[in-house]
């Protein structure tokens, strides 16, 4: 059965990625990834009409299809928010051709729109987790990293600094999780990491 595509950029669906990374992960090929997003989207469409976000979108995807080749693979895992899967290369590549990308993007203009801008993280396999919810993840928090140092710009996944569980958890709650874990095989630090994402992005303006 073929993977559903997004109309507007003809990039795959987000739905398919996470499947994507567990297939490669579980023929141990390395692979970096790509998470992006387009600066200030929610202007654009305000000072200049939905339209003209549209056009975004499509430059977007034009540039992407010219600068990521197959093997890599491009989805729109969100409503402005893009993720792209590059078999076989490592972050320092991908950074590159982001890099590229970027510079690209920028570098175009719309009728009575300005310079456009997005912001990248990078993150790889096998060196930034072995789940594609890690994976995603350290590639998501190096792109809002980039937003808060200034937008339009590319930066890479990190080391994260990891602290322990504290007494904000009620017995019963430590109890399941425990539970969870064991009945998925994922670690409960895996697990409280990936809970808080959610929430934040629940909460997140």
């Amino acid at each position: 059965m073929d993977k559903q595509k997004d109309p507007l950029t003809g990039f795959f669906v987000g739905a398919g990625l996470n499947p994507d990374i567990d297939a490669l992960v579980a023929k141990d090929t390395p692979f970096a990834l790509v998470a992006l997003d387009i600066d200030n989207l929610l202007t654009i469409n305000h000072d200049f009409g939905m339209e003209a976000g549209d056009w975004v979108f499509r430059l977007i995807a034009r540039h992407v299809d010219a600068l990521f080749p197959a093997p890599s693979t491009a989805y729109r895992a969100g409503a402005d928010n893009f993720a792209i899967l590059m078999p076989g290369k490592n972050k320092e590549t991908a950074f590159l051709i982001a890099e590229e990308l970027r510079r690209c993007i920028h570098a175009e203009k719309g009728e009575s729109l300005p310079g456009q801008s997005i912001s990248v993280g990078i993150s790889a396999y096998p060196e930034d987790g072995s789940r594609a919810a890690d994976i995603y993840r350290r590639a998501d928090s190096a792109m809002v990293r980039a937003k808060k140092e200034g937008r339009n710009c590319v930066r890479l996944a990190r080391e994260e600094k990891l602290t322990p569980k504290t007494s904000h958890y009620t017995a019963a709650q430590l109890e399941q999780l425990s539970e969870i874990s064991e009945k998925i095989s994922v670690g409960e630090a895996a697990l409280l990491r990936e809970a808080l994402d959610d929430l934040l992005r629940k909460y997140d303006s």
